[in-house]
This record gives structure tokens, C-alpha cells and sequence, in this order.
């Protein structure tokens, strides 16, 4: 049981990325070797790291280094990359 929530967590983080795209949520960019994506919280933002980084790496993007970072009570998802 406990590898089917994995899995179906792990399927959700998959479709997030999917849905939303790397270039497709508003105020994202994607500069030089840096990505970077406002969020409103920790959860949000943890969510999307891991999708984020995923899509990347399922692209064939090597990511070298990837946080989220508070400020000013928002979070910006950064995420370091190569291809």
C-alpha cells in the first residue's frame, strides 16, 4: 500500500509538471542557467521543486543545484541547470 501512495504522489508531481511546463506559469523565467518561480508557501513551493526538477531532468536538463528560498512572505522556487 505504501507504494502505491508513492507512486500516485509521484504521478501527481509528474502531471503538475506536465500540466503547468516548464515556460507556462505566469512569472516564471528561465534565464541563462537559472530558473527561477515565485510561489505563495513552503508546501507550494516544496510541491513544485520536486516536480519542476523532475521535468527537468526528464528533458535531459542536468540540474546541478535546487532550493526554495523565503522572502518577504513568498517562496521563489531556484533551480540551477545545464544542458
Amino acid at each position: 500500500m505504501k507504494f502505491k501512495s508513492h507512486f500516485a504522489a509521484c504521478a501527481v508531481a509528474g502531471m503538475l509538471a506536465t500540466a503547468v511546463g516548464l515556460a507556462g506559469i505566469p512569472g516564471a523565467h528561465a534565464n541563462g542557467t537559472t530558473y527561477t518561480q515565485e510561489v505563495s508557501s513552503a508546501e507550494t513551493c516544496a510541491m513544485m521543486e520536486s516536480a519542476t526538477v523532475d521535468a527537468f531532468k526528464a528533458s535531459g536538463y542536468e540540474v546541478s543545484s535546487h532550493t526554495c528560498v523565503e522572502g518577504n512572505g513568498r517562496y521563489t522556487l531556484v533551480i540551477e541547470y545545464a544542458h
